[in-house]
């Protein structure tokens, strides 16, 4: 049997890579494009239907209200999520730290598109948001340039401490030192996992991961890259069990008429999250496997 499954995934999101008009980095490898890939889609699945959790200190200026009620309803029931997006986002060699390694997508808030762009107008004030399951959490609305604020992740845990408890450190309560918000823009330029701490509701010291996983050292997210591995090593378990009951296949094809003249060959042609869909070409026998 001729089958490469992880070839054929790669060469399908290259394929949608190339096709999605996003501006791509000449100098990034394939399976490096298709992480920071991995990590748009991630963006764009903050589009409903999502249910809509507030924290208890949520409040949207007036002036931005219009917006922030089109972008709500968006999340809420679907639709283009893009044009809240920063402007670089649809650039692949570009990063956003505070998704990457916190998990935490801002929105823009304008009720206008930018003349001649895919963008609503920009703003100071942007939401901030937490996409768990199928809840998407508002943390609230900060001034831009909030990325390194560490009274975000206090917030989602005041509010959601069922969010944040994954990645506390168990029995750990301090760090030799702890990093401020602008050391914490260094390092990320350096692609590292950063712990830090924050209050529990009696004032104690709480040590956490971030609650995106954080960076990797080529400044990548952890999450996307450990999505890409998931996928990579699933797919290595499929060629593996297709391969162990060739013969099985082989009966399945004679008994539809299949003359077996030439070596079973199969291309990955298409994928979702509930299957694959697998084509010999040899032999026009196609196979849909269930994940």
């Amino acid at each position: 049997m001729i089958i490469n499954l992880q070839k054929d995934y790669k060469k399908l999101m290259m394929e949608k890579i190339n096709n999605s008009n996003l501006r791509l980095p000449e100098n990034f490898s394939d399976d490096r494009l298709i992480i920071h890939y991995i990590n748009y889609l991630r963006k764009k699945s903050f589009a409903g239907p999502h249910k809509i959790v507030k924290s208890s200190n949520f409040s949207c200026p007036p002036e931005y209200k219009k917006g922030f009620t089109k972008l709500e309803e968006i999340i809420s029931n679907g639709g283009d999520i893009t044009p809240y997006f920063n402007r670089t986002a649809s650039d692949l060699s570009k990063y956003d730290d505070l998704f990457s390694e916190w998990g935490v997508l801002h929105f823009h808030l304008g009720d206008e598109f930018i003349k001649g762009e895919h963008l609503v107008k920009r703003g100071n004030p942007v939401l901030f948001a937490y996409l768990h399951e199928d809840t998407v959490y508002f943390i609230d609305i900060y001034k831009h340039g909030h990325w390194t604020d560490f009274g975000v992740i206090q917030t989602m845990f005041d509010n959601w401490p069922e969010i944040i408890n994954p990645y506390v450190i168990p029995d750990a309560i301090s760090l030799n030192k702890d990093i401020t918000s602008s050391e914490l823009k260094e390092t990320r330029k350096s692609g590292s996992l950063v712990l830090f701490t924050i209050k529990d509701s009696n004032g104690k010291n709480i040590c956490l991961m971030p609650p995106g996983m954080g960076l990797n050292t080529a400044r990548s997210s952890i999450q996307d890259t450990r999505i890409y591995d998931d996928a990579m090593n699933k797919l290595r378990e499929i060629q593996l069990h297709l391969i162990s009951i060739e013969d099985e296949i082989k009966l399945d094809m004679e008994n539809r008429g299949i003359i077996l003249n030439q070596e079973i060959s199969f291309e990955l042609m298409s994928f979702n999250e509930q299957e694959l869909y697998l084509l010999d070409s040899n032999h026009q026998y196609t196979i849909t496997y269930g994940l």
